[in-house]
């Protein structure tokens, strides 16, 4: 038993100081890691986390890039040389074609007055208020697609009966 004694003794000092230096305070002070105010976890922050939603002008880009039909691609892409903004009533006018959000020819300017422009297309006409178009390097466009545009308008044109 007194040769066992030291290695006890020698096993009881190495689990004390294990256990001391498992103990320690490792100086972070204020919120534990992962809560809000606290530390970052490990590998940053990622996206769809509190703090990390995108800026007004990307919620904006990626709108513009929508309408235009567009995939999204980087911040130097061309497809940010292509936005579509308001169509200015000069631009609005008649005999100029209308697309879709995909490009795609929705009908014809027939006419244009104070109260909107009239789209001629084969399932009918149909007044489109001014603020309802954009306008990109492609010509007018309004945010609806072709199947939209021309159920809608083939409803407003159905005789009742």
């Amino acid at each position: 038993m007194a040769r066992t004694l030291p290695h006890l003794t020698a096993l009881c000092a190495l689990a004390l100081a294990g256990g001391a230096a498992f103990g320690q305070v490792t100086g972070q002070t204020g919120a534990p890691m992962g809560t809000p105010g606290g530390l970052a976890p490990p590998g940053g922050l990622t996206g769809g986390v509190t703090g990390n939603t995108p800026s007004m002008a990307d919620q904006v880009d990626q709108m513009n890039r929508h309408i235009n039909g567009e995939r999204e691609h980087g911040r130097n892409s061309s497809a940010h040389v292509d936005r579509a903004r308001p169509a200015t009533a000069a631009e609005v006018i008649a005999g100029v074609a209308v697309n879709d959000s995909a490009g795609v020819q929705l009908g014809t300017i027939e006419s244009v007055d104070a109260g909107g422009a009239v789209i001629v297309t084969a399932a009918g006409r149909a007044r489109i208020p001014m603020e309802a178009f954009g306008k990109n390097s492609h010509g007018l466009l309004l945010q609806t697609t072709k199947a939209q545009f021309d159920a809608t308008v083939a409803q407003a044109n159905a005789t009742p009966g």
